[in-house]
């Protein structure tokens, strides 16, 4: 678990990661529930994603789960790339020209 924002002191890092495990924990609109029944399976990217299995089965049927970790490259970021926003053709035209004015 993050438990410090480095080049922030220590009040204002908390702040900040209170707020957002706040957001993580409260806000359904970025959780996704999976029901599960016999036979089902569900995968995800624990590189972007973090995991709470959540106990609502009722015991009825046993589960089963396995770690798969993929072999991929390395990560990296490109400062030069376009914004995800922008490579969608999804920027108003005043994110444009900030965009142009921060080059």
């Amino acid at each position: 678990m993050t438990v410090r924002i480095v080049g922030l002191d220590k009040p204002e890092s908390d702040l900040i990661l209170n707020y957002l495990y706040d957001v993580y924990e409260k806000n359904v609109d970025i959780q996704v529930r999976f029901r599960w029944t016999p036979g089902t399976s569900a995968l995800w990217d624990n590189r972007i994603t973090i995991h709470n299995a959540s106990w609502d089965y009722n015991g009825r049927y046993p589960r089963h789960g396995t770690r798969v970790t993929s072999l991929a490259e390395v990560p990296y970021f490109d400062p030069k790339a376009p914004t995800r926003r922008e490579a969608l053709g999804l920027l108003h035209d005043d994110e444009k020209r900030d965009l142009e004015l921060a080059a």
